[in-house]
């Protein structure tokens, strides 16, 4: 397989022992692009035997420390490993100064380039070439957060929507439409919706709306909280709505 995505961590802050938070993996065309990089990330790319210098890209969808934690560790693994190509950061406002106090506090500069680019709340080209396309989504979540689109050019059938963390958004429809494989957060089940109105994050019915509305090909939920033992729960409440819906398991692969 080329093209694929597979999840690395897939559940809320509050996860606990083997349950890591956010983070993915997304191949296409052979090129591996990381995507949110929250504790654990480094130790899951090793677990599964991730060739590290092929990761060029590392998008991050808010500061939130669940989907960020991980990255100073593994920039200085990167150091460790000898790189010296540079590494490209697509991020909020601010995390290029976190990165950089860390660093400086350590005296632990990289032999490599850090290449931050600062995104602001708002949905945009961030990369444009002749092999992809890749979009942010305004999301809605208690502070700014962006959702990323990747498209293929080479392939148009090839498409992965990344959508954590947000509220319920319909307008996301638009943006998302005929994609192919949608990851939509739904933290909390629908017995508890009034949690995620407070805390601006969706169920898994409304993740399913959302699939179902934009056409998409596959849902993959995630983003669970730790207060759920049982994550079929969430299949179960989203096959209702969006019968092609799966759950998101540390390591598992989903081909194009």
């Amino acid at each position: 397989m080329t093209n694929f995505v597979r999840t690395l961590g897939c559940f809320s802050g509050s996860g606990g022992f083997e349950r890591y938070p956010s983070s993915q993996l997304l191949t296409i065309n052979n090129k591996l692009y990381l995507i949110d990089c929250g504790e654990g990330t480094q130790f899951l790319l090793r677990k599964y035997k991730i060739k590290l210098s092929l990761i060029d890209n590392i998008f991050i969808s808010h500061l939130h420390g669940d989907h960020y934690f991980g990255l100073p560790g593994l920039i200085s693994y990167f150091n460790l490993k000898g790189r010296t190509k540079d590494l490209n950061i697509y991020c909020p406002k601010g995390l290029k100064k976190i990165i950089t106090m860390m660093m400086k506090s350590g005296k632990s500069w990289t032999s490599y380039k850090l290449n931050f680019y600062e995104l602001g709340h708002k949905s945009s080209h961030i990369i444009d070439n002749e092999e992809i396309l890749v979009k942010t989504l305004k999301l809605n979540h208690r502070i700014p957060c962006n959702g990323f689109l990747f498209c293929s050019k080479e392939n148009q059938k090839i498409s992965y929507g990344y959508c954590s963390d947000t509220s319920y958004l319909p307008e996301l429809c638009e943006s998302l439409k005929d994609v192919n494989i949608l990851y939509h957060e739904s933290t909390f089940l629908s017995q508890h919706d009034y949690l995620a109105k407070k805390t601006k994050h969706s169920t898994a019915t409304e993740a399913a709306k959302i699939a179902q509305t934009s056409n998409a090909n596959k849902l993959i939920l995630g983003h669970f909280s730790a207060r759920y033992k049982d994550l079929n729960k969430f299949k179960n409440e989203a096959i209702s709505i969006f019968s092609n819906t799966f759950i998101a398991k540390e390591g598992q692969v989903y081909s194009f």
